[in-house]
């Protein structure tokens, strides 16, 4: 793979950006920040703060630290960081967003199945994330090319 000259700015800020990654310590933190969301999300938010005015916003904090601990957990680096782990890691990232559009293009038929067996009206409701799946797989498909044609495969 030889790189084209004026392309290879572009490799290494796209490198910059996807090959960051923290140092092992901080899965624990991503760990404890996971748990403690979820704990949060379970018992206090639902025991003490359902008739509170701002109960949205502390469920939507709660829920923001928990995906934000997943992401730590998942950009953290393994004690033994090789080859292998890089391609286990980028396996994993496929399956996780092919899985992911599959599941939210699914889910609103399922959904829609479920409360037509049940309800006189049912209503076809989709996920209001659709846009940014869209954003999401556009971005991989520009980079993609980028790097394609950075790398001179095209």
């Amino acid at each position: 793979m030889e790189l084209k000259v004026k392309q290879g700015g572009e490799i290494e800020k796209i490198e910059k950006i996807t090959g960051y990654q923290l140092p092992n310590k901080f899965k624990i933190v991503g760990l404890v920040l996971f748990v403690v969301s979820v704990l949060s999300i379970i018992t206090s938010l639902k025991l003490y703060l359902v008739g509170v005015k701002h109960y949205d916003l502390f469920e939507r904090i709660a829920l923001t630290n928990m995906v934000l601990g997943l992401l730590i957990i998942s950009i953290s680096r393994e004690k033994i960081e090789d080859e292998l782990i890089a391609k286990i890691r980028l396996q994993s990232y496929n399956y996780a967003v092919i899985g992911t559009v599959l599941l939210y293009l699914i889910l609103p038929f399922i959904h829609y199945a479920i409360t037509f067996s049940f309800s006189s009206t049912p209503k076809i409701e989709g996920s209001k994330d659709i846009p940014l799946l869209a954003v999401m797989l556009a971005i991989q498909i520009i980079t993609f090319k980028k790097l394609k044609r950075a790398y001179n495969e095209e």
